[in-house]
């Protein structure tokens, strides 16, 4: 099997370079190699799995990984089947993209925020001062207020502090979101540039435990902001239900506490340049055993966006244009 982790800019260049090498289009070449673009996190571990565990091959696959910036950047690839699968989190551009006509589907869900009570793996901060001066004592109390998000308003991270806005009787438009990247959050509420944030473990820890900032809320339990998305032309053959049956099956070794299983975390530290203590050391996701879709979730995010003007239309897309449950459903067959 050709497993190639790259630099991200490698990576892009590489893959625009492989016109006509991604998996047939047509269907009729099973030994046609499957491009995979996808973001070099953990949160999409079930690739990772999938492919250290042998799972590919077991299908009959022949799969080559890269590294890319985003799913942004990768969608138009996608489309144009230069590659055929993307593991990325959801934006605004996808959804501009999908308008405009690019041929990409929604087939999976990724990382899934776990129960209440457990570490979370990403979480919403403010700044400790603020709580302390009696200024913020509620997510009601953030209207106004400036909230560091990786993306902006643009991004994954407005969506998941939208469902905190709006219980909170809010909506996003009522604060404003700073592009701010997560390692660069601790030191952004620590200067006072944003008065909280929304990032990922380990950053939003870092700033709890120096004294910083306070965690303010959690994504609910089964919320997910990432998935894997299909070029239209690699969904009609017969390897894109192999594929999905092989990650669904690496998902399944990852539920519960089994996604801290040495060989798990010695497969996730390779694959994104970490040891297995440091991924062990940082709350992982979950991830549904299925690896479903969830159309609504999507649709939610699309309404947050366009009210928050990252979207250069005007009317919500029917979720049928870009979903395909189909993948998932076939699983229990």
């Amino acid at each position: 099997m050709k497993r190639k982790i790259a630099a991200a800019s490698a990576a892009l260049i590489a893959v625009t370079a492989l016109v006509g090498c991604a998996g047939d289009s047509e269907g009729g070449d099973d030994a046609a190699t499957i491009e995979v673009g996808i973001v070099q996190l953990s949160i999409f571990a079930p690739i990772y799995v999938a492919d250290a565990k042998g799972y590919f091959e077991e299908e009959g696959l022949d799969v080559n990984i890269e590294n890319v910036k985003s799913g942004q950047d990768a969608i138009p690839l996608a489309s144009s089947g230069k590659l055929d699968v993307v593991a990325a989190g959801f934006s605004a551009g996808m959804f501009s993209a999908i308008e405009t006509g690019l041929d990409v589907r929604v087939v999976g869900s990724m990382g899934v925020a776990g129960p209440e009570g457990e570490e979370p793996a990403s979480a919403l901060v403010v700044r400790r001062d603020l709580i302390d001066s009696g200024e913020i004592s509620s997510v009601a109390d953030l209207a106004g207020h400036k909230i560091g998000a990786l993306g902006g308003d643009a991004a994954t991270s407005a969506f998941y502090v939208s469902q905190a806005l709006e219980e909170a009787g809010l909506s996003a438009s009522d604060v404003e979101f700073v592009n701010l990247s997560n390692p660069d959050v601790p030191a952004g509420l620590e200067t006072g540039g944003i008065d909280a944030a929304f990032a990922s473990a380990p950053f939003w820890g870092q700033a709890v435990e120096d004294g910083t900032a306070d965690m303010l809320w959690t994504t609910p339990e089964g919320t997910s902001g990432t998935g894997v998305i299909y070029g239209g032309q690699f969904a009609e053959t017969e390897q894109a239900q192999a594929f999905f049956a092989a990650i669904a099956r690496a998902a399944q070794d990852l539920q519960g506490d089994a996604r801290y299983s040495d060989e798990n975390l010695e497969i996730i530290g390779d694959a994104t340049g970490q040891t297995p203590d440091e991924v062990a050391s940082v709350p992982l996701y979950h991830w549904e055993p299925d690896l479903k879709p969830l159309p609504d979730q999507l649709a939610t995010m699309e309404r947050v966006w366009l009210e928050l003007g990252a979207l250069e239309y005007d009317e919500p897309l029917d979720p049928e244009l870009y979903v395909d449950t189909s993948f998932s459903d076939n699983l229990a067959e």
